[in-house]
């Protein structure tokens, strides 16, 4: 590892592997990625990819057939555990354990087949802002010409963000679990005040989980115990993870040499809590603004999505309230079936 790079990035997710790749594209390889897991590692996740992911992940070099990915046959919407709506799936892929590890860590080798470095088992603890200098858990310490935060929500690069309350978060939970469910996916509303669960098997494997807007007040680990026992799933408490995801765009740059991508940045819809596309995205634009030297070029595309995502919010404080919940699923569903087929596809399925 040298004690200079043109670009460092921090974290290994989509986001930081995208803008490692699309800076190769523009012609700039000096290039540290800093990961602090090893891959291949777990990620709190629904496994979902859509039409528009998959594209995304091809334009980057991953073939996600190649990840064990394929489409699932049933897909169907209930209201609190009542079957509601049955959705012909065209778009929605999922790999054979219902999970992101392979596709992250397959990701990561195109990345390192390319010759960029990628040290992992690594983290940040010190950041110099005024003299471009980070310093390692290692002890090493290395300046960058440009530094990106693709670290999640909560990384290290939070700090230097205003919107990293708790309350400006949705909170994610799921387990995987072996189960002899039939292949399917189901979405389930009414499970949490402003979010949905889905139970999603595939291969003898369930992934169920739920999101909401973050609220103190509520006991998540209880309600998705809950859930599961409804939908007759049994799960052990260590079998739970958890994760947040933020609500709302950050700066997307500070200091004019650092910048912010993926969940970092705040690029997640929040009505959907999708973002793999996002994060693939905003990868890709923020190389293009480094390789071109022009701040103005990522700050155009992330004022796009404030834009996107605050009509979003709009969205999501209207379809939750519980009147409109009701007359969406035991009215419209039963009148306008192929008008809320149409919807699901547009907002739910072919965002993420």
């Amino acid at each position: 590892m040298k004690n200079r790079y043109n670009v460092i990035i921090i974290g290994a997710g989509p986001s930081g592997i995208s803008a490692a790749l699309n800076l190769l594209k523009n012609n700039i390889s000096d290039i540290l990625v800093i990961e602090k897991y090893t891959f291949p590692r777990y990620k709190c996740c629904a496994g979902y990819i859509t039409g528009k992911t998959k594209k995304e992940y091809e334009k980057l070099g991953l073939n996600i057939d190649k990840c064990n990915y394929s489409l699932i046959k049933d897909f169907n919407i209930f209201y609190k555990n009542n079957h509601i709506q049955k959705i012909n799936n065209k778009f929605l892929y999922t790999n054979k354990k219902i999970n992101r590890i392979e596709l992250d860590y397959n990701f990561v080798k195109i990345a390192k087949e390319k010759g960029i470095k990628i040290q992992e088992n690594t983290s940040l603890t010190k950041h110099d802002i005024n003299k471009n200098k980070i310093i390692l858990n290692n002890k090493k310490s290395i300046t960058y010409n440009y530094l990106i935060f693709a670290d999640g929500t909560l990384g290290f690069g939070s700090r230097y963000q205003k919107q990293n309350k708790i309350n400006n978060k949705n909170i994610a939970m799921q387990a995987i679990v072996k189960t002899d469910n039939k292949e399917k996916i189901d979405i389930h509303f009414g499970i949490s005040k402003k979010g949905y669960g889905w139970i999603s098997s595939y291969n003898g494997t369930t992934n169920i989980g739920l999101t909401d807007v973050y609220a103190k007040n509520i006991n998540y680990f209880e309600l998705f115990k809950n859930y599961a026992r409804k939908n007759n799933i049994d799960i052990k408490d260590q079998d739970i993870k958890g994760a947040f995801t933020p609500i709302g765009i950050r700066n997307p740059i500070i200091n004019k040499n650092i910048f912010y991508v993926g969940d970092a940045l705040g690029a997640c819809d929040p009505l959907t809590l999708s973002g793999l596309r996002y994060s693939l995205k905003s990868g890709e634009i923020c190389a293009k603004a480094i390789a071109k030297n022009s701040n103005k070029i990522y700050i155009k595309y992330v004022n796009k999505l404030k834009v996107k995502f605050s009509l979003m919010k709009i969205l999501l404080s209207l379809f939750y309230v519980k009147p409109v919940l009701f007359l969406t699923f035991n009215i419209g569903s039963k009148y306008f079936g192929n008008f809320i087929a149409k919807a699901f596809n547009d907002f739910f399925i072919n965002k993420k």
